[in-house]
């Protein structure tokens, strides 16, 4: 009788798993589609429906509301965003199919998606290629013509470059040497091909899963090690689940705001004009925020207990950044044309003299 009652009460639980897991599908649907107000004041004649992953609360967030503010009252109100935070719209795929079939106009995307548009702009999510903020920004400002060029035959708009920061190895176990990494269970965004062949050189068979099952993951002991900004870290409470950060950087994770070219076509001269400049204005200041606030992060992430390994030196260092040249070689070819990689390259050389 109890192997009954046992029975019957899982037949149920999953039963209702099911129906929750089909009404909230709906209720996204028709969120996407009949969005309540999520973002600030009356409806605007020319909504745009914006995504992220990034959290609510997180400063990526708040300053998106911000810029919504700032637009509708610029525009009179006729101009303003409706803001889908915390991936209820999805993973960053996910996001790019709503795009195309014109259920979300605009997103912020890092690599990982804005490579399934454009491969060839993940050159500069190459591991350990930048040494600092000054090198980033200069390849970020001689290259964005080229890439606004690109991404518009693409169907989208390059609104503006959006920092996702210096993004670091954080595990279970202390990486002190590319010859730790063996061993942990890797996880790498699923659809991700630097960090895929960057993992591989490093002597690790990755685990691919969508961000949003990296909590999950990591709680069920599925994954023990994770790659993220420090910020994105705490904003998504994965320290918790781990005890060390590696204090060099694995990559510097480039992001953008994206719009469809459709869309955009759409709008009034002046509503797509000042949508641009506020958007390259506050994302410049942004990125200057993020990095005064990413300091702050990694102090947050040593007193809540996890231990920051510092920076290889000598010849461990130099195993690290062999690395990049393997995985350079390797997607030369695949994912962007030897030229580009050869003019980051040049760029980089020319910062230094």
């Amino acid at each position: 009788m109890s192997c009954f009652f046992k029975e019957y009460s899982y037949g149920r639980s999953e039963f209702m798993k099911k129906r929750i897991r089909v009404l909230s599908c709906l209720l996204l649907l028709w969120l996407v589609n009949y969005p309540v107000s999520f973002s600030n004041g009356a409806e605007p004649a020319y909504p745009i429906k914006f995504a992220t992953v990034a959290p609510e609360g997180s400063t990526w967030v708040k300053r998106m509301r911000a810029i919504d503010k700032e637009i509708r009252e610029k525009s009179g109100g006729r101009l303003g965003f409706q803001i889908y935070a915390g991936g209820i719209a999805g993973d960053e795929l996910d996001v790019l199919k709503k795009i195309r079939i014109g259920q979300i106009h605009c997103a912020a995307f890092s690599g990982v998606g804005f490579g399934h548009i454009l491969p060839m702009v993940r050159v500069l999510d190459l591991p350990f290629l930048f040494r600092n903020y000054q090198e980033v920004d200069l390849v970020h400002r001689e290259l964005q013509p080229f890439f606004t060029e690109q991404f518009r035959k693409k169907g989208f708009e390059l609104l503006a470059w959006a920092e996702v920061g210096n993004v670091h190895l954080i595990s279970k176990k202390p990486i002190r040497t590319v010859n730790d990494l063996p061993g942990l269970k890797v996880w790498t965004w699923s659809g991700d091909p630097i960090a895929k062949e960057t993992f591989v050189a490093m002597g690790v068979n990755p685990i691919p899963l969508a961000i949003t099952d990296v909590t999950t993951a990591l709680n069920t002991g599925m994954i023990d090690t994770v790659y993220a900004p420090p910020l994105g870290a705490l904003a998504l409470q994965w320290q918790r689940y781990l005890n060390s950060m590696m204090a060099l950087p694995l990559a510097h994770s480039t992001g953008a705001i994206l719009i469809s070219s459709r869309f955009l076509r759409k709008l009034p001269e002046d509503l797509a004009r000042l949508l641009r400049e506020l958007l390259e204005k506050d994302m410049s200041e942004l990125t200057t925020q993020l990095r005064d606030q990413t300091k702050e992060a990694v102090d947050v992430i040593r007193k809540s207990g996890l231990t920051i390994v510092p920076a290889p030196e000598g010849e461990a260092l130099n195993q690290f950044q062999a690395i990049r040249t393997v995985v350079a070689r390797k997607l030369t070819g695949e994912l962007y044309p030897k030229e580009l990689l050869e003019r980051v390259y040049l760029i980089l050389k020319r910062s230094n003299n």
